[in-house]
C-alpha cells in the first residue's frame, strides 16, 4: 500500500453527553480543586507502587490527545532500582545542562 491509499479513519469518540452551564461549572472547578492540590516533588519514596496502579495511569496517559489523534508514545515502566537510579542521573544530568544553556 502507498502512501497515497492510506486513508485516515477517525475512530468514534466515547460517549460525550452535554452537560449544562451548571455541570460544566461544577464540573471545571471539581478539576481545578484536584489540580491545586498537585505540586512537583524531588524527594521520593521507597514504597513500591501497585502494578495495577501503574497500568492505570499508563492507560490514561495513553488517552491523551495528539496531532491526528496518532498517540505516537511509548511507555515504560521500570522496577530495577538500579536502573532507575541511572535514569534519575542521566535526567538531572539534562536538566542541569538545559539550565545552564539559558533555558
Amino acid at each position: 500500500m502507498t502512501t497515497s491509499e492510506i486513508r485516515y479513519q477517525p475512530l468514534p469518540l466515547p460517549n460525550r453527553g452535554d452537560m449544562t452551564d451548571a455541570a460544566m461549572q461544577a464540573a471545571a472547578l471539581a478539576h481545578h480543586d484536584a489540580m491545586a492540590t498537585r505540586h512537583t516533588v524531588r524527594d521520593f519514596s521507597d514504597r513500591s507502587v501497585p502494578r495495577a496502579v501503574i497500568e492505570t495511569a499508563i492507560a490514561t496517559a495513553g488517552r491523551a490527545p495528539s496531532g491526528a489523534n496518532q498517540q505516537p508514545w511509548h511507555f515504560v515502566a521500570i522496577s530495577d532500582t538500579p536502573m532507575k537510579t541511572k535514569i534519575r542521573a542521566a535526567a538531572e544530568e539534562e536538566e542541569r545542562a538545559f539550565y545552564e544553556g539559558g533555558a
